[in-house]
């Protein structure tokens, strides 16, 4: 997985870099806003549970467009059921909050994007297994390590495709994000495949002219 990360924060970084020499052409959603909603499936390893989790996922963002690219960011929730965090923790949900930095180099009907960005990811309302420990003095001891535990921050690439028509559009991708440090409750690469709509709002920015990025 170290490796995993190191790839990702390259990309993250050559994204960032390339950004710029991309802004060749205006779009016709060039300096707007969109809010979205977006469904799928979130998968997850957690230090209790090293077999991949699969859970549905919900979520919401704002993306506010430049000339050929854009800054995304919004949250994203994976809800499961008992979920095993350690072997006396279980939880819910798991959420993530990001902001991607996003970039579209093909105008057209059908079009393909790419991003790099970050954010924390987080194990919602961990609790003790009370069949398991039965000592509020040890449960109170467990829990509080594992709400310790429970956040931890990723760099995440994203690859997806989108099509346009008027104010609205119709996405899906793919995401990857970096695994944590050892002494987190989440385990591994998350991971989702989800798909949406997006509504364009308006301008973002007055008196644009063109040029610039």
């Amino acid at each position: 997985m170290t490796l995993f990360r190191h790839r990702v924060a390259i990309a993250a970084v050559a994204l960032a870099a390339a950004l710029p020499a991309m802004a060749s052409a205006q779009r016709s959603d060039s300096y707007t806003w969109k809010l979205g909603l977006n469904v799928g499936a979130m998968a997850f390893q957690t230090v209790g549970n090293l077999q991949t989790t699969v859970v549905p996922s919900v979520g919401a963002h704002a993306l506010i467009m430049a000339k050929r690219g854009g800054l995304q960011f919004g949250f994203d929730e994976g809800v499961g059921t008992n979920e095993q965090a350690t072997a006396n923790v279980l939880f819910n949900d798991v959420r993530r909050y990001q902001a991607i930095l996003m970039a579209f180099p093909v105008s057209g009907p059908v079009e393909p994007y790419f991003g790099a960005g970050g954010g924390i990811l987080q194990i919602v309302g961990p609790r003790v297994d009370h069949q398991l420990i039965t000592d509020p003095t040890q449960q109170a001891s467990i829990l509080a390590d594992a709400r310790d535990r429970s956040s931890t921050g990723f760099v995440a690439v994203v690859l997806g495709v989108q099509g346009r028509w008027k104010r609205f559009t119709v996405f899906a991708q793919y995401q990857a994000g970096t695994s944590p440090s050892d002494d987190k409750l989440m385990h591994g690469s998350t991971q989702s495949i989800l798909g949406g709509l997006r509504i364009g709002l308006g301008s973002a920015r007055e008196g644009v002219a063109a040029g610039g990025y």
